[in-house]
């Protein structure tokens, strides 16, 4: 015979008294033999539904979030998202995420339109462009000095 706590973690019931206060708050409107043999019914049934279907509890455990399975960027995206970058400054993800949503300067081009279409505007949050490898100049570093007059 197993206790009340092992069929509530056999069950997948959280072991938090708010979890558990939850489950057995279903019953409370029965006597107290009546509460205890329904949540117990339940506990089992639960249990037993968990048992049949292990293959969708393990499915759904390795499943990867949604973000993972954006395909990756092409060299030209990642050359156009740092023009755009370089371009509009510190700000240039608040810009395009404006341009994306149809506000001016509409300057993002084919490439950052089918960027969007297929990675959306939640995916820009959370980009971060490439680091310059050792030895390689950051984009800036190639932008020839013009004196002002």
């Amino acid at each position: 015979m197993s206790t009340i706590g092992e069929l509530e973690r056999r069950a997948g019931i959280g072991s938090s008294p708010q979890e558990r206060t939850a489950f057995w708050i279903r019953f409370h409107h029965l006597e107290s033999a009546e509460c205890l043999k329904a949540g117990v019914a339940e506990l089992n049934r639960l249990i037993a539904e968990m048992a049949a279907t292990p293959v969708v509890a393990n499915k759904i455990a390795t499943t990867r979030p949604k973000r993972e399975r954006l395909p990756p960027l092409t060299a030209e995206e990642e050359q156009a998202l740092q023009a755009y970058a370089a371009k509009h400054g510190r700000r240039w993800k608040w810009v395009l995420n404006h341009v994306w949503m149809g506000g001016a300067p509409y300057d993002d081009g084919a490439t950052l339109r089918r960027l969007r279409n297929s990675h959306g505007p939640s995916w820009l949050h959370t980009y971060r462009l490439p680091k310059p490898r050792p030895g390689e100049k950051a984009a800036s570093e190639f932008q020839p000095d013009v004196p002002e007059t």
